[in-house]
């Protein structure tokens, strides 16, 4: 992508030798590509970059490079918008705040996907991470405009998202469910149109600036002899790129329903008519995605309330609900969308890990279940020994922190006997029951794997073990995630119900 977007006019970025692992990110993925290029060519040299010839080029210059690359961009955007959020949330407790800092950015599948698969995807997961930031500011003006600018930042950072990685659409409606609620949080009907105009232009102003290049570069002839002839028909191309259905149901055996279910004796995908998959993943994800949005809306409608209140710790609870708000629904779009890649699930780990002390011992067992699912990835990366490796740092560094082992700790204390009965009536929480079971359950299966030799007629016997087991795992994360969110919907309209019958509360 570096040698094709510095070396080619841009209108033939999305067109160049589509067989030989085409361009099929955002135009920001594109720009970033080139920018990396540049600086490839004067800092490693002109070879590292040469349209073609380059594509078997290891020189170990060049890799430091691109390594290096994932990391000045992982400390611009990725680190600092942890570190701030972070901040937010913890701003009478500096202990837990470094320690959410250390536990964020140490996640194992975060590290393996973008330095050992070699991705940047922190630049989208930066920029969405400060685009919450600024959506949930409530600054101390009562100017009603002021207030809401916070919003129009945090649009343009998430178009921004957008526009580097498709991926960020699992976002899109925790992002647009809380920003209508904070529309309808104003009392007047011209000051909602007033702000839902506001953000409808801030998006389409963002969007056209990055895709206005495309528009007006047309594509060169000599690449493609049926190229359509207006600007219209450049950019449903570059589309295309970006969203290629033909592809299939899943990619790979990831840990979501359609992968689950293509099993015997389901075998799904066979029996559903192809063309008929999109729109039955489409529907599945509105499902899901319904109960956050509900939640996200109530939330972002009481934005006022809170701030009137002048209680600081409450204004925070709009930056923890779009938290757990975005994970449900990237839950949601992971377990049930279109086309879903094994590294997805980062969408969902990097919010939730900045709200790892809301819910200490379920962020730390689904951390790991995050990185063990994405095995049959890395071994095929032959990252194994990373794995490994980044997975043994975590869990000391959750020893370290302790509240997780606290939490278990409480549940189980006493001899055997005495557990087992605590189990039976009820005293050890059913969450530190699937908690252990699970973690029980991976490793087996991990040991199963070494000692076990896969019969020759199934030799996807364990990447299809991982598949199913991992999808049980990830409903149960969705379900927890979306009882949190109701749990202060619920909450929050009793106290508005209550607050109505006794106005002299």
């Amino acid at each position: 992508w570096m040698e094709l977007t510095l070396h080619l006019p841009i209108g033939d970025w999305y067109r160049y030798d589509l067989q030989y692992w085409g361009l099929d990110y955002p135009p920001l993925t594109a720009y970033h590509s080139y920018l990396c290029g540049l600086a490839s060519h004067y800092l490693v040299g002109p070879e590292s970059v040469e349209l073609d010839k380059s594509r078997a080029y290891e020189d170990v210059t060049h890799k430091s490079f691109m390594r290096g690359t994932v990391l000045v961009f992982d400390v611009l955007l990725y680190f600092t918008a942890v570190w701030k959020i972070s901040q937010r949330l913890h701003f009478q407790n500096v202990s837990e705040w470094l320690w959410t800092v250390v536990l964020a950015l140490a996640q194992p599948a975060i590290i393996l996907i973008d330095h050992g698969h070699f991705q940047y995807n922190t630049i989208s997961l930066g920029l969405a991470l400060w685009s919450f930031h600024f959506m949930t500011l409530e600054q101390n003006d009562n100017n009603r405009s002021a207030k809401f600018s916070g919003c129009v930042y945090g649009s343009i950072l998430f178009c921004g998202a957008l526009n580097f990685k498709q991926m960020s659409l699992y976002y899109a409606p925790a992002v647009f469910a809380y920003l209508l609620g904070r529309c309808a949080s104003v009392p007047s009907f011209q000051g909602r149109v007033g702000r839902f105009c506001l953000l409808g232009i801030t998006v389409i102003v963002t969007f056209a600036v990055l895709w206005w290049p495309f528009a007006l570069h047309s594509p060169q002839d000599t690449l493609d002899t049926e190229i359509s002839e207006g600007p219209f028909d450049w950019i449903l191309h570059i589309v295309r790129r970006l969203f290629p259905f033909e592809r299939g149901l899943f990619e790979g055996k990831v840990s979501n329903i359609w992968c689950a279910l293509s099993t015997k004796p389901f075998s799904i995908r066979r029996r559903i008519p192809q063309d008929l998959q999109p729109m039955l993943a489409l529907l599945l994800t509105l499902v899901l995605i319904i109960p956050p949005c509900v939640a996200l809306f109530s939330a972002g409608q009481r934005t006022n309330k809170s701030h009137v209140a002048g209680n600081k710790g409450e204004t925070e609870n709009g930056l923890r609900m779009i938290l757990w708000g975005s994970t449900s629904t990237s839950l949601a779009f992971f377990l049930a969308s279109f086309q879903v890649h094994e590294k997805s699930i980062m969408m969902a780990l990097s919010p939730l890990s900045l709200i790892v002390a809301d819910s200490p011992m379920f962020i730390s067992w689904f951390s790991l279940v995050a990185v063990w699912t994405l095995w049959p990835l890395l071994q095929v990366d032959r990252l194994q020994v990373a794995y490994v490796t980044c997975t043994a740092i975590f869990v000391s560094l959750l020893f370290l922190y302790g509240r997780p082992v606290d939490a278990v700790a409480r549940n189980i204390a006493g001899s055997e006997t005495q557990m087992i009965r605590d189990l039976f009536n009820g005293s050890i929480s059913l969450s530190v029951v699937l908690s252990l079971s699970s973690l029980f359950l991976m490793t087996l299966l991990h040991m199963l794997e070494i000692y076990i030799e896969v019969p020759t007629r199934l030799p996807d016997l364990f990447p299809v073990l991982w598949s199913i087991l991992g999808c049980g795992f990830f409903v149960i994360a969705w379900s927890y995630s979306c009882l949190v969110l109701l749990r202060d919907f619920f909450s929050a309209s009793k106290v508005n119900s209550e607050s109505r019958s006794n106005p002299y509360r």
